[in-house]
């Protein structure tokens, strides 16, 4: 006879998800009023809201200078973050340059399709200029990890899925009138954990996402004095060139050296179904 959780995947792996999908845009000078297309959304006939933004920002440099990259990966950070703190039902101006604007309906078998054939067809700074080597290294962002897995988690943690991964995977909070945004996408009984990708080609980039997670997490487990918290590392492939791959490799070494007085449980993978089956089972852990 089958379990419950049993007859739920299966009925999850049979039927698409259906929703709306939303277009972020952003005005580079509001003067001229003109809009680039910066990332997709998609939330489901259960609200839940997933979000693909970009994160490649070469592209920008060709219409509006090299100095431009940093404003538009800016304005990306800042449009994840505004449209997981607002109730997305319709468009909305996050900000005088960024729009949210509701498109219509969009389907898919999971999620994180439904949002990577928009964004392939809709964000245009996004495609990547190809130089002929068919086992070029792509990237991988946060954003496309933390939606596969959310497609991954739903089956694996069946009924308890809303239990452990929130709606919104940021989580505001507030220390001495300073306010801080943390991202906490999984959570437990004593516990939260976050997710970091290492998978670029840019060391210091690597560096950079490391530090944003540690510090997410060592702000939550101070003000909310937790302690069964957890890091989730997204590995890059073997398509990566050896030398970086070696320097992201020790950036990570010595990443984890530094985390053990801190008692941080630790995981990585280039993954992500065995890195679903790694939070899975943090997740069930007792505290």
């Amino acid at each position: 006879m089958k379990s419950l959780d049993e007859i739920l995947e299966a009925s999850t792996r049979q039927e698409n998800v259906t929703g709306d999908w939303y277009q972020f845009q952003w005005s580079p000078d509001i003067s001229t009023g003109e809009l680039l297309n910066i990332g997709v959304g998609f939330k489901d006939l259960s609200g839940n809201l997933d979000i693909l933004m970009l994160d490649y920002f070469e592209r920008i440099s060709c219409l509006y200078g090299k100095d431009m990259e940093f404003q538009l990966e800016l304005a990306c950070n800042v449009a994840r973050e505004l449209a997981f703190s607002h109730t997305v039902s319709d468009s909305v101006l996050l900000t005088p340059q960024i729009k949210l604007t509701k498109k219509g309906f969009a389907q898919g078998r999971t999620s994180s399709e439904v949002l990577d054939n928009l964004y392939k067809n809709t964000v245009s700074l996004g495609r990547k200029i190809r130089k002929g080597n068919k086992n070029r290294f792509s990237p991988v962002s946060r954003d496309t990890a933390y939606a596969s897995l959310k497609d991954k988690l739903k089956e694996k943690l069946g009924i308890e899925y809303a239990k452990h991964v929130p709606d919104d995977p940021f989580e505001k909070i507030t220390d001495h009138g300073v306010s801080h945004n943390l991202f906490l996408p999984y959570k437990k009984k004593n516990g939260v954990a976050t997710l970091i990708s290492t998978a670029y080609s840019d060391v210091q980039r690597v560096k950079c996402n490391l530090f944003d997670g540690y510090r997410d997490i060592d702000i939550a487990a101070n003000l909310k004095k937790i302690d069964a918290n957890a890091i989730f590392l997204v590995l890059p492939d073997d398509t990566l060139k050896q030398e970086t791959q070696i320097e992201i490799e020790n950036e990570i070494d010595k990443f984890i050296w530094l985390l053990k007085p801190h008692n941080l449980y630790v995981e990585s993978d280039v993954d992500t179904d065995h890195l679903a089956t790694e939070i899975s089972s943090w997740c069930h852990e007792a505290a």
